[in-house]
């Protein structure tokens, strides 16, 4: 069984918007099936591409890639858009900066689409 770890220091504030309650509820979720581990490291701290960048209101996570193999890194990819890629799509998932030093899942609200506490008590 899998669990879904923090990096030291990863800091998700004192609330948590809807969006990222449904990021890691679905997170929790799949990460429980797994037979690897998998690490947040970044919600709401460290520095990203300006103000409204949803990491900031709690709307966005990035997840260690390093230790995982090939195998393991679609897994996740693949279950967490089959998961959060409803329509209409309020979500975004993608491997950033494959196969450099930096890599990781990027986990976020869609751009330009508003999570509402219904939305995520409707699981959508």
């Amino acid at each position: 069984m899998g669990r879904l770890l923090t990096k030291p220091g990863v800091d998700f504030g004192t609330s948590l918007a809807p969006a990222g309650a449904r990021i890691l509820d679905v997170l929790k979720r799949l990460v429980a099936s797994y037979s690897f581990d998998v690490t947040i490291t970044s919600a709401r701290d460290g520095a990203h591409s300006g103000p409204n960048d949803p990491h900031h209101s709690g709307e966005a996570f990035d997840l260690r890639t390093k230790p995982l193999t090939s195998e393991q890194k679609a897994t996740l990819l693949t279950d967490l858009r089959e998961t959060l890629y409803k329509t209409p799509r309020k979500f975004w998932v993608d491997l950033e900066a494959p196969e450099q030093p930096y890599e990781h899942i990027h986990v976020q609200r869609r751009k330009g689409v508003t999570y509402t506490v219904q939305d995520y008590l409707q699981n959508a």
